[in-house]
């Protein structure tokens, strides 16, 4: 080997051999559009890569971030748009990846003896040979400047040749399945089950999976048929619509790009400062939800499923799209839920399985790390935008460990949604344990699987902590506003009752749009609670996605949000977003009423 040339050892994901040039952080990345463009190019607001492509490059970076979404993104742009990644080398692929690299066809690989993201320096030649997921991955590095290893320039600038497999980590026929499922795999029940199969199997063995669990729902992405800012779903329920595929288990939708009988609503989110007329977004939307319909999906388009369409129960398996979801589920209600990649969220729906992994099995549900709520704390958890920073502030700070918290003895339904919706812009994974509140921690002992250890880490939550988390998210110093935004997830049919009190008697000088699916919003109106919230100029908006609004990348920038969601804050910031304001409930109604943002606690 040529002596500048660098050698590591890792473990395939997704197996594949490429040679290209690399680019590299030590921070997380997603591949979500809204994170990264549908060119390529790296939009996240802050990231040391903002504005940089990683198209045609080797990507080098942490783990995954942000939404589900990114295994679609990823595939998006590798597959569709030609615009994505040679291959993925991380500290540890998140399992949205992995699923997304199946579908790109793109090598995945981690679990270094050597950190990558240090080893690796974005501009160096690199060369992986990743022959088969559990078995060892060679990633060759040639540092930029060197020129390629003498007699080898061919090697360098193309495929890389397979080597001989020299160990493997875990066995190549590790996942079993059984009798049904080799018959799907083999075809014997229509090649929609089949190509299903074929995904799912390679996703499981790239995650170690030892067999396949049946599920009970399914909760799948919304999209729109276009080229550019797309989540990425489309091309894949074109094909498998028609390959006359029908889903297997209840399968729900994700929120999406408007509501279908106020698309002419110029009051509407879709027709404020957008890229396209709404008709337009609207009619490349319907085929998309007409062929999940054909499919045997419920259009009914909701972030919040588990109150009231799909609710799991304890125990159960589920597999969705939507991290709040995954996170309600397994904290609050004690199903079995992982942040699962959401083309394989497809997949399942149609066959009626999943890999086993992730949260899935008891070892990982385990608590790591004790959070002690202060308890003079407590008090002052009145707003739910509380409960948004309170679940941010012990997210940031656990990342990927399960936290279990104590001190806190009851969360109420919304609550608890607002707690739990810190997972994917701060937690990596779907997981803690309240104690006294999450059915599998009655007692502290439960939630770290037996006695308490010694040498736990205790961090105590306290008003400084929640405090700093609304001052670090903020990303502007202009407290005049142009919009409020409120609902994501979801609002449930009592936080509309209260925002109704909060507007009685009162007229917002700014748009505020309060977003909700069909089922609340249909139950708002009948109890008139609609009618009250809109007599003060604010809009009640129901199926969409704030961040699903095709924004002119130019007046977005220039615009000021102020919300009390941490989603809305992080996902949807960066090249081509508002700047935002993360506030309390009441803040944010107050700034759409006064039009400036002030807020009154937490200072």
């Amino acid at each position: 080997m040529d002596k500048h040339v660098k050698k590591l050892q890792g473990i395939t994901r997704v197996a594949g051999a490429v040679s290209g040039e690399a680019l590299v952080t030590s921070e997380k990345l997603s591949h979500l559009v809204n994170a990264i463009g549908s060119d390529g190019v790296i939009r996240m607001n802050g990231h040391p890569l903002k504005g940089q492509s990683y198209a045609g490059k080797i990507i080098v970076y942490d783990t995954d971030i942000f939404s589900t979404g990114g295994a679609l993104g990823l595939y998006f742009k590798s597959r569709i748009k030609q615009t994505g990644p040679l291959a993925l080398i991380c500290r540890r692929v998140h399992p949205i990846s992995v699923g997304g690299a199946v579908d790109a066809q793109i090598p995945a690989v981690d679990g270094f003896d050597q950190d990558p993201c240090q080893e690796i320096k974005s501009g160096d030649l690199v060369r992986i040979n990743a022959p088969e997921a559990g078995g060892e991955a060679i990633v060759e590095i040639c540092p930029a400047g060197t020129g390629t290893p003498s007699g080898d320039t061919g090697q360098w600038s193309g495929p890389s040749k397979p080597v001989a497999q020299k160990r493997r980590i875990w066995p190549q026929d590790s996942l079993k399945l059984t009798f049904y499922e080799e018959e799907m795999l083999y075809g014997k029940h229509g090649r929609a089950k089949q190509a299903a199969m074929e995904r799912l199997v390679e996703f499981g063995q790239g995650m170690a999976s030892k067999r396949m669990v049946p599920i009970c729902s399914a909760h799948v992405f919304s999209d729109w048929k276009n080229y550019d800012l797309v989540i990425g779903s489309w091309p894949l329920y074109e094909e498998f619509a028609a390959l006359g595929a029908k889903v297997a288990v209840p399968t729900t939708v994700e929120s999406t790009v408007m509501a279908d009988e106020l698309v002419h609503d110029q009051g509407m989110p879709w027709h404020y400062q957008v890229m396209m007329p709404a008709g337009e977004v609207y009619a490349a939307m319907r085929p998309v939800h007409e062929a999940l319909k054909d499919m045997g999906v419920q259009v009914i388009p909701t972030c919040i499923p588990y109150m009231h369409l799909t609710p799991p129960r304890f125990g159960e398996f589920h597999v969705t799209a939507e991290s709040n979801h995954a996170a309600y589920a397994n904290i609050m209600l004690g199903a079995r839920v992982n942040r699962d990649p959401a083309n394989m969220v497809f997949y399942a729906a149609i066959t009626g399985i999943m890999p086993e992994y992730g949260m899935h099995l008891a070892e990982n549900r385990r608590g790591q790390m004790l959070f002690e709520v202060a308890p003079d704390l407590l008090p002052e958890l009145q707003d739910v935008g509380d409960y948004v920073a309170l679940g941010g502030a012990i997210g940031f700070r656990a990342v990927d460990r399960v936290p279990v918290v104590l001190g806190l003895n009851h969360l109420s339904n919304e609550q608890g949604k607002a707690f739990c919706a810190c997972v994917s812009p701060a937690l990596t994974y779907p997981m803690m344990h309240i104690v006294g509140v999450t059915p599998e921690a009655r007692t502290m002992e439960e939630a770290f699987g037996g006695p308490i250890p010694k040498d736990v880490e205790r961090i105590s939550i306290g008003k400084q902590e929640i405090r700093e988390l609304f001052h670090n998210t903020r990303q502007t110093d202009r407290q005049d506003i142009d919009v409020g935004v409120i609902g994501c997830p979801f609002l449930t049919f009592q936080e509309l009752a209260g925002l109704a009190e909060l507007l009685d008697g009162r007229t917002v000088k700014k748009r505020l749009w309060l977003y909700t699916d069909y089922v609340f919003y249909s139950a708002a109106k009948k109890a008139g609670l609609l009618a009250r919230i809109e007599k003060s100029g604010a809009r009640v908006v129901h199926s969409c996605c704030p961040g699903m609004i095709i924004r002119d990348a130019s007046a977005a920038e220039s615009l000021v949000y102020a919300t009390d969601s941490l989603k809305v804050a992080r996902l949807m910031s960066g090249i081509g977003w508002p700047k935002n304001w993360l506030g309390t409930r009441r803040d944010v109604v107050n700034a759409a009423i006064t039009g400036r943002f002030e807020p009154s606690r937490w200072l």
